[in-house]
């Protein structure tokens, strides 16, 4: 027996002392047996690094060196070895899923007995942070009985009380549940049963790299003390503390304190304690020596000798702008150190917390081409596999929802038989859009026998027609049937299942039949064949937790009554708590860490990077199931071999040992950094006091780390090819900026790229740099294999072209459209009015009357039954959605008879009759109406105008018919002249030269063209209140009136005329006294004004013919003033991205016009095109 000490700080080899003393050992006698124990995440390493020392030491340096006395071992491991043949290790292990799947099971069953966690078994993170917890206690030693007594000793109204009692009784059943499992905890107790019964009279035993040793740990060190040949334990130490430990501030404060505990109990058990061995230094740079020596006075708050500028060449402090060119930068520095022939293994890269950078890690070492190694867990809870078996819970529980299924789907695991990827992606975005325009969801849809239809806007058709497509209708029913034929059949099979073994193995046999097992093969695979050995072993590492997962549900809950929300919640914290186990792609490479993680001090330059005052000191965390408060509650109860870590502000007195590890983790040198800027809070970050100390003691100046620049030599940032093209981007950017020319040596390195596989990136960046948001011409070739040397247009098409030219080639010749979604939009309800009305007023045509025939009472009753029918087509499937969309149905039928109400109150009061609806004129899709406006153009080639008038009202006269386009808006309009002028307002211009030019006797003669707004009004309440007159009033027609004098207009409305004077209700027009038109209460045209519109507006649409077949698609909103609707309305602003602020968009300005300045331009030449003016405005 004996325990030797080996002690020294971080400048020494304690590897190296240790070596010396096994290989010492190996020789002194053929019989002596060697563990060598270390954390298990450097057993490896720790692995490697002693054989080769051993090597060495025997003169083996160039040939094979082979020991088999000699086991490098975890404390895990070493349980394996002593207990691998034992009932106790063939126990089913209890790892960290399943101990939550456990603790899940318990919280779930005892949720009676307990008050404060009665509603937690739902909560997977508080049952995970419960399970470590209980997991901490158990291999701390304590036990329910040991919290049992800490609640009994606190007063009756304690608020701990009720806390440690719940955690008492939990603890108690986890106590008897775990049983017939192997823990960590157990098979520590088990091993030290198996030492104290075997001869260990030739064994010693090695313990390096450890500073602290839980409960369970300690025992069984101390039964290797009491049984080992000798027990050598190295501690990074300054010095012993045999009668006392270390008393905060001390730099080897947790070394320390178990060196004393160790200390102590060999002199209790009387072991022999050997004279404390000291570790040889290790090679370091001066610089690195003087930062350990003031590193460790500072700590311990002693006198410190003054600085030496010139040790300090090896500790470098520098600040950077953000997170991201901080370690850019770092990254650069090793790209150029490697070109000078350093290893990548040289380098290790610290931080405190590495969060701020794990997102921006692959792409800047990918950038640099530098193989890195982020030693970091990586929860498992986001692999498809996990994300599909969560969906499918959620499938039947909410009932097939969109989101749900989208989400199984999305994981490609699921994949329909002889249809590869690339089809079935295609076919779920088909898919995806249909659901979403369709509002489909639940199972009766999903599974009904009925194929599902696919029907699409027609984008070149002018009203809402769907239009069936055979292609897009098979692959949403592919979709559908397999999820039909797969997913119900496991639901169904959970509804039935009688045990826990049935459920499981049901899940179990779904994935294997469905082709999911297969399917996670072929990415393994793949992911073998690509040389990515981390995603490979991420899809086979989340299978194995899944089957152990299923295989300890089996065992725990296998014969019990099959509960399918507890198994859903066991398989969920079972899968939160699991995370990836990564390991190096290759030796060679960068090792990025935390501080925190005990490693091999190896590297050559250390970064310590993050260096902020939030993260060093690290802030401490007390958020634990028992915070820092209750354990030392717990503490002041519990005897000298149960405790537990330590948690919350005690752990920052070990803060300064954690960096002093990490920092004297370098050989050659330190690098500290920090960036001002906090990217996650949009804040700025302070440096840490560790790096302003530094500074001050050491006499540093911190550099600065800056994106490159202009001023940026070429030498300070030489990288990867793909790295300097980025700098390159930057500098030339910077120089566009300043208006300052770029360098020769920035413009050789474009020049040089040019010459590389990256050339085609490199001039597509550089383009960038002069880019303006400018679309250019098309091509007038192209223009023409797009719309067609002979036009087919509607007017509401040519207005969006003087709107936006550029809108109107996304929507009509690229054919963009925005993505349809189940919602009720103006359109929809627009088309449903529309149709409902045309429908009505047909069939009162075809029965010999109108309006004005039929009683309010036989329009209440024609309605709905017309709305029914006309919402069961394609399109309307949102209003019968939902029961509140069956409410708005109604509203709308409301609305419509409301509408045409008082349009029959209207028809009473004028001789106009509606003749016909719906009224098409040219060709669209394939029907033809009336015939359309067709005129050359002057390059060849025709523009062909087709349109639907809504309502068309005539009044025979013996020489005339006349005629009044009406047209339908669900937002109130009226006729603007300016905006007619510009080309933006062609519609009723149109519609009445379509009908003036139908050939008819007596002849088509117009009358004018109005809005009739589609509206529910609102009144307020009077006394005087005439609902008839105020509704009237409210649905009044808006728009323009054609006549001469007051006796063409006498049949518009028969209640005033000019002779008797007065002002319409139902349009405008108004009469003086003296028989003249009162212009403030009237739309009036005269014959010869609207012929000059007409020819002004037969004008405007040749012109944009014309100009779209010559390619001209400018990006130039028409704008009035400072409004900026034309774009803020546009479903196209992602793609445009207008902006005048840049300087470079420019809207089309133009002037408002009155009537009369219009009236002036168009009859002086009606033929002139408006001069559009390009001019800066602010939107």
């Amino acid at each position: 027996m004996g325990l030797q000490f080996i002690l020294g700080d971080a400048t020494t080899d304690h590897a190296g002392t240790m070596a010396t003393m096994v290989q010492a050992n190996l020789q002194a006698d053929s019989q002596n047996q060697i563990f060598y124990l270390v954390p298990n995440h450097i057993k490896f390493e720790a692995e490697v690094d002693l054989l080769k020392r051993l090597r060495a030491q025997a003169a083996s340096v160039n040939g094979v060196y082979a020991q088999n006395r000699v086991q490098v071992l975890s404390f895990s491991r070493l349980a394996w070895y002593f207990l691998k043949n034992t009932a106790l290790y063939q126990q089913p292990r209890l790892d960290r899923a399943s101990n939550t799947m456990l603790v899940a099971k318990i919280l779930g069953e005892s949720k009676e007995e307990l008050t404060i966690y009665a509603g937690e078994a739902h909560n997977t993170g508080f049952v995970t942070q419960l399970a470590d917890q209980l997991s901490e206690l158990v291999t701390g030693r304590i036990t329910a009985e040991d919290l049992n007594t800490t609640v009994a000793a606190l007063t009756p109204g304690d608020r701990h009380r009720a806390k440690l009692r719940d955690l008492g009784i939990i603890l108690d059943h986890y106590e008897a549940e775990i049983g017939p499992y192997a823990t960590n905890a157990s098979l520590l107790s088990g091993l030290q049963q198996v030492m104290r019964n075997q001869d260990l009279s030739h064994t010693f035993i090695y313990l390096n790299d450890f500073n602290v040793f839980s409960a369970s740990e300690t025992g069984l060190v101390e039964t290797m003390i009491e049984t080992a040949a000798e027990v050598t334990v190295s501690l990074v130490l300054d010095k012993p503390y045999p009668a006392a430990p270390p008393v905060a501030p001390n730099l080897f404060l947790p070394a320390g304190r178990l060196y004393h505990r160790l200390y102590q109990k060999a002199k209790t058990m009387k072991v022999p304690i050997r004279l404390d061995r000291f570790a040889k230094p290790r090679p370091l740079s001066e610089g690195m020596k003087h930062l350990a020596d003031w590193w460790q006075t500072s700590t311990n708050l002693q006198p410190q000798a003054p600085a030496q500028t010139a040790q300090n060449k090896e500790v470098e402090l520098a600040v950077a702008t953000d997170p991201y060119h901080e370690l850019r930068t770092v990254a650069r520095q090793i790209y150029q150190a490697v070109r000078q022939g350093a290893r990548y293994r040289d380098f290790l890269i610290l931080a405190r917390r590495l969060d701020p950078y794990a997102a921006v890690i692959p792409a800047i070492f990918e950038e640099f081409n530098i193989p890195q190694f982020t030693d970091l867990e990586r929860p498992m809870k986001d692999h498809p596999l996990v994300v599909l078996i969560e969906s499918l819970f959620a499938i039947q529980d909410h009932d097939y929802q969109y989101q749900d299924v989208m989400r199984l789907l999305h994981t490609e695991l699921l994949l329909p038989e002889n249809m590869d990827i690339a089809a079935f992606r295609d076919a779920l975005d088909t898919t995806d859009n249909h659901l979403v325009r369709t509002g489909i969801t639940g199972k009766k849809r999903w599974t009904q026998t009925d194929p599902w239809r696919y029907f699409q806007r027609n984008p070149n058709a002018d009203d809402s027609q769907l239009d069936p497509e055979a292609d897009k209708t098979a692959q949403i029913n592919a979709i559908k049937t397999l999820v039909a034929d797969t997913v119900p059949q496991l639901l169904r099979q959970w509804q039935t299942a009688k045990t826990g073994r049935e459920a499981a193995a049901s899940l179990y046999q779904w994935l294997q039949t469905t082709g999911v097992i297969d399917q996670l093969n072929v990415w393994r695979q793949t992911a073998n064949a690509d040389g990515d050995l981390s995603r490979s072993q991420a899809n086979e590492q989340a299978w194995d937790t899944f089957t152990q997962l299923l295989n300890d549900y089996a065992t725990i809950l296998g014969e019990a009554d099959f509960n399918r929300d507890q198994f859903r919640e066991l398989l969920a914290a079972g899968f939160a708590s699991a995370t990836y186990t990564q390991i190096p792609s290759t030796l060679d490479s960068v090792v990025i860490s935390e501080t925190g993680l005990v490693r091999l001090a190896k590297a050559k330059h250390v970064y310590v990077i993050g260096a902020t005052n939030t993260a060093m000191p690290d802030v401490p965390n007390d958020s634990g199931v028992l915070n820092s408060e209750e354990r030392q509650l717990l503490a002041a109860q519990l005897p000298d071999d149960r405790f537990l870590p330590e948690q919350g502000p005690t752990t920052t007195l070990g803060d300064p040992f954690i960096n002093y590890l990490g920092f004297m983790a370098a050989s050659e040198k330190l690098t500290l950094s920090y960036p001002m800027q906090n990217t996650q809070e949009n804040s700025e970050n302070q440096a840490s006091p560790y790096f302003r100390q530094l500074a001050q003691a050491l006499q540093l100046t911190p550099a600065t780390w800056a994106p490159a620049g202009l001023g940026t030599s070429l030498k300070a940032v030489l990288g990867s090819p793909r790295a300097m093209l980025s700098d390159f981007v930057r500098a030339a950017g910077e120089a566009q900026h300043q208006k300052l020319p770029l360098s020769r040596s920035w413009q050789g390195v474009l020049a040089s790229l040019k010459q590389t596989t990256l050339a085609p990136l490199a001039q597509k960046l550089a383009g960038s740099l002069t880019y303006q948001n400018d679309p250019g011409r098309l091509d007038p070739t192209l223009a023409v294999q797009l719309y067609g040397r002979d036009m087919n247009v509607s007017v509401s098409r040519l207005e969006t072209y003087y709107r936006n030219q550029f809108e109107y080639f996304l929507k009509y010749g690229l054919l963009l459209q925005p993505r349809p979604e189940f919602e009720l939009s103006p359109a929809d309800t627009g088309s449903l009015f529309h149709a409902v009305l045309d429908q009505y007023l047909t069939q009162l045509r075809d029965a010999g009357q109108t309006l004005a025939d039929v009683t309010a009472a036989d329009v209440a009753a024609a309605v709905p039954p017309l709305v029914a029918a006309i919402t069961k087509r394609p399109g309307y499937e949102i209003l019968g959605s939902t029961h509140r969309m069956a409410y708005l149905t109604s509203r709308l039928s409301r609305l419509l008879i409301q509408v045409l109400t008082n349009m029959r109150q209207q028809q009473r009061r004028t001789g106009f009759r509606p003749m016909r609806t719906e009224l098409q004129f040219g060709r669209i899709g394939d029907t033809r109406g009336l015939p359309g406006l067709s005129w050359p153009l002057p390059h060849g080639g025709r523009v062909n105008v087709r349109g639907k008038i809504d309502r068309l009202d005539v009044y025979r006269e013996s020489d005339a018919q006349r005629f009044m386009v009406v047209d339908y808006k669900s937002t109130q309009h009226r006729f603007d002249d300016s905006d007619a002028y510009y080309g933006i307002a062609l519609q009723m211009l149109t519609y009445v030269e379509a009908m003036a030019n139908v050939p008819a006797d007596p002849p088509f003669v117009p009358a004018g063209a109005l809005y009739f707004h589609l509206q529910d009004p609102k009144f307020k309440f009077s006394t005087d209140l005439d609902l008839d007159i105020d509704r009237l009033k409210a649905f009044k027609y808006l728009g323009f009136l054609v006549a001469k004098d007051g006796a063409d207009l006498a049949a518009v409305d028969k209640t005033i005329s000019a002779e008797t004077g007065g002002r319409s209700m139902m349009v405008p027009l108004g009469f003086k006294k003296d028989g003249a038109f009162n212009y403030n209460q009237s739309n009036i045209l005269t014959p010869e004004d609207l012929s000059a519109y007409l020819l002004h507006n037969q004008a405007l649409i040749i012109d944009a013919a014309s100009r779209i077949l010559a390619g001209d698609i400018a990006l130039a909103p028409f704008q009035y003033g400072q409004e900026s609707t034309v774009i803020s309305n546009s479903d196209y602003q992602s793609i445009m991205l207008f902006d005048p602020a840049t300087g470079f968009d420019h809207y089309n300005h133009v002037p408002k016009l009155k009537r009369k300045e219009v009236l002036g331009r168009v009859t002086t030449d009606p033929t002139q095109i408006p001069h559009h003016r390009q001019e800066d405005s602010q939107a």
